[in-house]
């Protein structure tokens, strides 16, 4: 695997890496702040209305148009969430037409994301008060939608209970009570604190003939714009290991068809930790796929789950568990659950676990090498976690993991939170 390199300037950073197979040259900008209570629903809301409209070109359709005057280049934001930190993200994917366009084609594209993420005064474009009243009802119906995501939304609850007091536990969307609060002023100053306080990590990933001199020239870019301040390391977030073994339950009602059983377990290993790994493999081997114990045996054997799936998240190290359940089968499936937990610190594991697991990995992690965009996620994952790995490596390592290096991280792991989520007349 390539690595990228780096040019910096005070909080703004640009990650470059020529790649001459790709035939799409992809530039994103991502903005990370740490979350707190009176920025998060504000924040959230500035990607969405980026996309509404600039000072020169005031409208969706604006943009439209001078996005289809660059080959079709697509430009588009996003918003994400890793830890206690809001990930606010511009980027382009533009395609590599050398052969027929003329030189100053990757230029205009950086103008025209430059434009979409800066070009802004307050009472215009996306800031107009007609629009910014149709964003904030849109917002609010993302976040009912994001709510009746039962899965996706209990598992952001018993993340949130697991993490509480930390910026971890605030939602990447924010809160709906604060949107009859906010109006275009209070929103466009919400948008200069961003710029005053944020970090930027630029990626230019693919194609480029002179990919230093772009990536110099997007740098000066956001220095112009991002005047003054300094970057501030990014706080180590990894939930340490309870000193008691007490697990808080917690037990919520709505109207759904399925009740959503979830467990989170503190591991105490996030991404820079050398047991990281052996976390993987541990995760893959306990229900990470559809070869692992939970699928099998909560599952296929017992029929008590419609859904049953774990995941590791790199940054808190908080491993979860998901299950999707009659209200009834709770008790029998959280018995079944922590019998494979059990059996996994025993070292009851099979060799055709063991091979199923590094094979689903190896897929999972290869793949991310064909894509300008993962690869640059994989980059911005390793600043956000403090240690950068390279995916290769990543897969030697996990191929080196034994079966007493999964039993030693299940034996130090333990639950913290349970949370379910059910009807009323169920409970």
């Amino acid at each position: 695997m390539e690595s990228f390199q780096t040019l910096s300037a005070g909080r703004c950073h640009v990650h470059i890496l020529p790649h001459a197979g790709f035939r799409t040259k992809e530039v994103s900008i991502r903005l990370h702040v740490r979350m707190d209570r009176q920025h998060v629903t504000p924040y959230a809301l500035l990607p969405h209305m980026w996309m509404n409209g600039t000072d020169k070109l005031p409208s969706t359709r604006s943009l439209t148009t001078a996005c289809d005057n660059l080959y079709g280049a697509s430009v588009r934001t996003s918003l994400g969430k890793r830890g206690g930190y809001h990930i606010l993200e511009l980027s382009a994917s533009i395609p590599d037409v050398s052969f027929v366009a003329e030189d100053s084609l990757v230029e205009r594209a950086l103008d025209l994301l430059c434009d979409v993420l800066f070009d802004h005064t307050e009472g215009h474009g996306c800031f107009d008060d007609a629009l910014v009243r149709r964003e904030l009802d849109l917002h609010r119906r993302r976040i009912e939608a994001a709510r009746d995501e039962k899965m996706s939304f209990a598992l952001q609850r018993c993340f949130s209970i697991a993490c509480e007091g930390t910026p971890a536990a605030l939602p990447r969307l924010g809160f709906v009570e604060d949107l009859p609060k906010l109006n275009a002023s209070q929103l466009f100053g919400a948008y200069e604190e961003l710029l005053q306080n944020a970090e930027a990590h630029a990626y230019i990933v693919g194609p480029f003939d002179d990919l230093h001199s772009v990536g110099a020239a997007l740098l000066q870019r956001l220095t112009e714009k991002m005047i003054g301040g300094s970057a501030v390391p990014i706080e180590r977030e990894v939930l340490p290991r309870p000193e008691s073994r007490s697990v808080r339950e917690v037990t919520e009602y709505d109207d759904i068809h399925q009740s959503q059983l979830d467990l989170a377990y503190i591991t105490g290993i996030g991404y820079s930790d050398p047991e990281y790994p052996a976390l993987l493999m541990m995760n893959g081997v306990f229900g990470g796929f559809a070869h692992s114990k939970l699928f099998i045996h909560v599952r296929e054997r017992h029929s008590l789950a419609y859904t049953v799936w774990s995941h590791v998240d790199q940054v808190t190290g908080m491993l979860a568990v998901m299950t999707g359940i009659s209200p009834e089968k709770r008790e029998q499936a959280l018995t079944i659950i922590e019998q494979q937990l059990n059996d996994l610190r025993d070292g009851k594991i099979a060799d055709e676990e063991l091979e199923y697991t590094y094979r689903s990995l190896r897929n999972q992690h290869t793949v991310l090498l064909d894509q300008p965009a993962a690869l640059a996620n994989w980059h911005h994952q390793g600043i956000m976690c403090g240690r950068q790995r390279d995916i290769n490596e990543l897969l030697t390592d996990l191929e080196r993991v034994t079966r007493d290096d999964i039993t030693k991280v299940a034996q130090v792991i333990e639950m913290s939170t349970l949370y379910f989520l059910t009807r009323k007349d169920e409970a």
